[in-house]
């Protein structure tokens, strides 16, 4: 009985497959794509933020080489969040027109 359930849990995964296939196909992947971007740029802004306005606190303690490591670090990281926002967006218009 056990076997019999497996192959038509097989059988129905396999089918759920390749309904997938049929429909996520070209323009609904690139539009995924291009929104997974925007979300992630978000992520990585939302990261790089407080470690900008850290940079703050590592300067109170009079070593300033933990506060250009966090301001360069914040700044990288925010940048890298930008251009994946840009990119997104770059994306998503190339597609909308």
């Amino acid at each position: 009985m056990a076997d019999e359930e497996k192959n038509i849990n097989i059988q129905e995964r396999g089918e759920m497959h390749r309904i997938d296939d049929e429909r996520n196909k070209g323009v609904q992947l690139e539009h995924r794509d291009a929104e997974l971007y925007i979300v992630m740029g978000f992520f990585v802004v939302a990261l790089g933020l407080p470690v900008i306005l850290g940079t703050y606190y590592s300067m109170q303690e009079g070593d300033y080489r933990p506060a250009v490591v966090n301001f360069i670090c914040g700044v990288v990281m925010t940048g890298i969040g930008i251009a994946s926002i840009l990119y997104g967006w770059a994306m998503k218009k190339r597609l909308w027109s």
